[in-house]
């Protein structure tokens, strides 16, 4: 609740220094919120019913097996492995770490999980990083990225031991 007022208050701020700039941008602010919002609708529905779904599908009790609080490393390194090769942007997968944490997984799987997409995202990597910017480029990142998501997963397992 409290990420949505601050939300509302932002766009009111917005729509505020929209209204007093001497450029008159508020229609053109409406216009261009109009659009993104034709674009990314049908995007956010379809994602959020396919996570819908796929909280309901996935089997509880695998997920909370290999990804539960109790699967320790063992749930931090297939978490890191998923999370790499997840392809899709945050539309997609923001869905899907819900429908992991409704399913079972814990905390520390989730938090790798996350981590791994987003510093390793090895379909950005074929797609994007090797064809413009190079092997050694590539090599040199994951080398040094490929070790960050366990370490937020033992990390957030070392905290969660703290917290409870």
């Amino acid at each position: 609740m409290g990420s949505l007022i601050f939300m509302a208050a932002m766009v009111v701020v917005l729509l505020f220094i929209a209204w007093r700039s001497p450029r008159n941008l508020l229609a053109p602010g409406f216009r261009a919120s109009y659009e993104l919002i034709m674009q990314n609708l049908p995007r956010v529905a379809l994602a959020l019913l396919a996570a819908g779904f796929l909280g309901q599908i996935l089997p509880q009790d695998t997920i909370s097996h290999l990804l539960g609080g109790e699967s320790g490393m063992r749930g931090i390194l297939i978490a890191w492995a998923i999370g790499g090769f997840t392809p899709g942007g945050p539309i997609i997968t923001f869905p899907v770490i819900v429908a992991l944490s409704k399913a079972g997984a814990g905390l520390p799987a989730l938090v790798t999980f996350l981590t791994a997409w987003s510093v390793l995202g090895f379909q950005r990597v074929v797609m994007f990083e090797w064809p413009m910017m190079g092997r050694r480029f590539v090599i040199n990142r994951l080398i040094a990225a490929s070790c960050l998501p366990p370490i937020s997963g033992i990390l957030t397992l070392l905290l969660e031991k703290i917290w409870n």
